[in-house]
């Protein structure tokens, strides 16, 4: 990605840099619009740093963490040390009061899940709160409401749509977020406790591609590679189900198309 070779690589951040950054975010996240206004937000080392931090954070709070079976693996390991439950999509109504659930969306199932609403009503019902990981927003060209106050955090990240996991560019908006998350951008530390990095990258990417960048282009090539060898597209341009429903990455066999494509703007 030639644009990057415009990051500037900076010891220390400042006030400024962390202003710039919340409202490139912001302006890039407006078709999953509404988490902006919560109370908190915090620069974070991807999605898996906020939810290692607010998980520990809740744990003194509430009785039990909820994850599927259908999301991401590493769910199971952050919530090790804690009282959990892995569960079925179809065993949404046995989710306890009290309680926290960590779900992607669009997620491992392929996009947004049909049962998605239906997990929110639930969780409004018995007083628990939902952590929502948007690491593939952007992969997919749906749109999402986050701002209901059922979501107790929302996380972004670069990660997925632009192969930059390793610098580790995330964002996450909330209601009441862990100090260990909102220290590091508070005066406490000089506004220079963030990962720079992350922030002069997010500088380069965020006003120069929007989150379906790559997705726009994708999608034509998924269906044209999903028709010829019978398979039925995700939602997520990377994936594609055969007729057992079993999940395929197709993305080695579309990506120098897509690349191409792009290269070509």
């Amino acid at each position: 990605m030639n644009k990057l070779s415009e990051m500037k690589i900076k010891n220390k951040g400042d006030d400024e840099d962390i202003k710039e950054y919340r409202q490139l975010w912001v302006d890039w996240i407006k078709p999953f619009a509404g988490c902006e206004n919560k109370n908190d937000w915090a620069i974070t080392n991807g999605i898996h740093d906020a939810l290692i931090n607010q998980i520990a954070y809740k744990n003194k709070k509430v009785d039990t963490f909820y994850a599927f079976t259908t999301d991401y693996a590493f769910y199971n390991v952050i919530l090790r040390p804690y009282n959990y439950k892995f569960i079925n999509p179809s065993e949404i109504t046995s989710i306890k009061p009290n309680s926290y659930v960590i779900v992607s969306q669009p997620n491992h199932e392929g996009g947004i899940t049909p049962w998605f609403n239906s997990l929110i009503s639930h969780c409004k019902n018995v007083n628990t709160k939902i952590f929502l990981d948007c690491a593939f927003y952007g992969s997919t060209l749906d749109t999402l409401d986050t701002s209901d106050p059922v979501f107790d955090a929302v996380a972004f990240s670069l990660s997925k749509n632009f192969k930059l996991a390793g610098i580790r560019a995330g964002i996450v908006f909330g209601d009441n977020l862990a100090e260990t998350l909102t220290r590091p951008i508070s005066t406490m530390y000089r506004f220079s406790y963030f990962n720079t990095l992350a922030v002069e990258a997010a500088k380069v990417i965020l006003p120069n591609f929007k989150p379906t960048y790559i997705t726009e282009h994708a999608k034509k090539y998924q269906l044209e590679y999903c028709l010829a060898n019978d398979l039925r597209p995700a939602d997520i341009w990377m994936w594609a189900f055969d007729k057992n429903n079993n999940k395929i990455c197709i993305t080695n066999h579309i990506k120098d198309l897509i690349q191409t494509k792009l290269d070509s703007q």
